[in-house]
């Protein structure tokens, strides 16, 4: 597998610190592979695609390659954050 994400690939995975710096937030996907290729029993991983499933909510779709040729297919979603619990309306 090859990566189209940079945020995939375990040279280019940035120190927690860099990523609360960057202009943008990270989406789902990126950062599910930054967790992932850590972990010694991942060889790669590629996200295969992504798709709005409703308006602010993405759905990733990853490809994780695991020893001996083994695949697992994971789907993350990215939905737009709560509002916090103060500006939330509370039941009467």
């Amino acid at each position: 597998m090859t990566s189209p994400d940079d945020a995939c690939k375990p040279e280019a995975a940035p120190s927690s610190s860099a990523v609360s710096h960057r202009a943008e937030p990270d989406h789902a996907g990126s950062v599910l592979c930054r967790l992932l290729i850590g972990h010694p029993d991942v060889v790669d991983i590629e996200i295969l695609g992504q798709t709005e499933i409703l308006e602010g909510i993405t759905s990733y779709s990853l490809g994780v390659l695991l020893p001996g040729g083994r695949e697992l297919y994971i789907d993350v979603e990215d939905a737009p954050a709560a509002p916090p619990a103060s500006e939330r309306r509370q039941a009467p």
